[in-house]
Order: structure tokens, then C-alpha cells, then sequence
């Protein structure tokens, strides 16, 4: 960070390198599509870039990534947006694969949808806590709230969801 913060581009090169899976993962999980995610990794490697001088190493650089990655995700989701399939999109909706292969494409579908109408600090909570496996401190910490309050957010969100995905699993 230090030579990044000097205007050292082969550190920044490999800064992205050894962090783009960990912030592309993320921001999947949190936003649902791969081009948001692409554009919020991108988003988010610039304003590291910009902050590069300000960086503290107090907090790990890791850290310090999924709170840009977690800000900017929050951002994006108050922006109002027009929703329009890939092309990508359209030919996996239009293949008619195996029944196996389709079930369990339905029900990825199916979870990304419910997850996308989880209030943003429910989404927020499940994608840290069970998706990136973080503790309920490192989870609190993150999002600058009490333990207490995200097993809070994470049981309303089990409840939505259960309620959401039970039609699509036969209860």
C-alpha cells in the first residue's frame, strides 16, 4: 500500500491480483449479478487507488477491502436502476437443460430473488455471516452495529426467506 500510495502500478496490479476474488465474491453474493459485481470490484480497486495515501495499516488490508467492497454495495443498492436480462442471461433462461441441472438452476434463481428483496441490512448480514463465513463480531463490526443486533437481522432474514423459497421446495 505504501508503494501504491507512491503511484507504484505494478503494486497496485498485484493488490488486485491477490484481491479480486475476495471483492468480486462479495459483491456477487450482495448484489446478484455478475456485471454489478464486475463494476463494483472495478469501483471499488479505484477508490482504493484514490485512498491509497490515506490508508492506515491498522486495519488489514483484507478488512479494509470488504468495507469498500460492503460501502460501495450499500450505495449501489439506493440507486434506483433499469433491470434488463443479458444475453447471457436469456440463453440460460431459454436452455432446457437436464430436469437436475434446470431444479437446481430455478433454485439459484429463486435465491438470488429472494435474497434481492431482503431489506439491505438483512442482505447485508446473511452475505457476511453465511456466504463469507464471518464471525457475528467480524459481521458487527463491519456493519458498525452490536452482535446482538445482527443475530437479530439474520433471524428476520432466515424468516423472509424460508417464506420466499417455500413454494419452490414443496413445503
Amino acid at each position: 500500500m505504501k508503494r501504491m500510495a507512491k503511484g507504484d502500478r505494478q503494486a497496485f496490479a498485484r493488490i488486485i491480483h491477490r484481491h479480486q476474488t475476495a471483492v468480486l465474491s462479495i459483491a456477487y453474493r450482495y448484489l446478484g449479478r455478475r456485471e454489478d459485481a464486475e463494476e463494483a470490484a472495478q469501483e471499488v480497486f479505484l477508490r482504493l487507488w484514490r485512498a491509497a495515501a490515506r490508508y492506515r495499516p491498522e486495519k488489514p488490508l483484507p478488512a479494509y477491502l470488504r468495507t469498500l467492497t460492503v460501502n460501495y454495495c450499500l450505495d449501489s443498492i439506493r440507486k434506483p436502476r433499469l433491470v434488463a436480462l443479458s444475453d447471457e442471461e436469456s440463453r440460460a433462461r431459454d436452455h432446457t437443460g437436464a430436469d437436475g441441472a434446470l431444479q437446481e438452476t430455478e433454485l439459484n434463481e429463486a435465491l438470488v430473488r429472494a435474497m434481492a428483496v431482503l431489506p439491505a441490512t438483512q442482505r447485508l448480514a446473511v452475505v457476511l455471516f453465511h456466504l463469507e463465513g464471518l464471525s457475528m463480531k467480524e459481521t458487527a463490526d463491519l456493519m458498525g452495529t452490536s452482535s446482538k443486533a445482527v443475530e437479530s437481522l439474520l433471524t428476520r432474514a432466515r424468516a423472509s426467506l424460508r417464506t420466499n423459497l417455500a413454494p419452490m421446495l414443496g413445503h
